[in-house]
């Protein structure tokens, strides 16, 4: 079957990846097929690069299989337990009250006019954001963080969400 120049042009704009274990000092993969598929895209002789590298994992969305779903934790607990407490309601108050806990629990850049800004989340692995959730029920817990007595906030095995 030939391709046209646009197909392929197409094709090596594409960059899959594939996953697979290591497995006395070779690859298994998860889907040999579809890694052979993709390499017979090459001419024979073209050079070709590969990177391989332990498998990062973003934080949890509670996709099929995990336990935990941090995200959903994170703005359905954490924020919203503290904005319900100091009388916010609404998405835009929701992102303010995140950006303040972040700020307040060291997850934040300094600008250079010397601002404090929130720091991004979406690109913490799972244990960076499990880490960030217990700074933020720790330091809400404090007595005058968030409320005169300090905030209990559960764990996230502790509370449907």
């Amino acid at each position: 079957m030939s391709r046209t120049r646009q197909q392929e042009d197409s094709m090596a704009k594409i960059k899959p990846k594939f996953y697979g274990v290591a497995k006395d000092g070779k690859i298994i993969f998860n889907d040999r097929e579809m890694f052979d598929q993709h390499v017979a895209q090459f001419k024979d002789g073209q050079e070709i690069e590969m990177t391989v590298e332990r498998r990062w994992r973003r934080r949890s969305q509670k996709a099929p299989g995990e336990t935990t779903n941090f995200n959903g934790y994170y703005w359905g607990v954490i924020v919203k337990t503290i904005a319900d407490t100091l009388g916010y309601i609404g998405r835009e108050d929701y992102d303010m009250i995140s950006d303040w806990v972040q700020i307040n629990i060291g997850n934040f850049k300094v600008m250079p006019d010397g601002k404090k800004v929130a720091g991004q989340t979406h690109t913490m692995s799972g244990g960076e954001f499990s880490e960030m959730c217990s700074r933020a029920r720790m330091w809400a817990n404090i007595p005058g963080n968030v409320c005169e007595k300090g905030l209990f906030l559960p764990e996230p095995h502790q509370v449907e969400y």
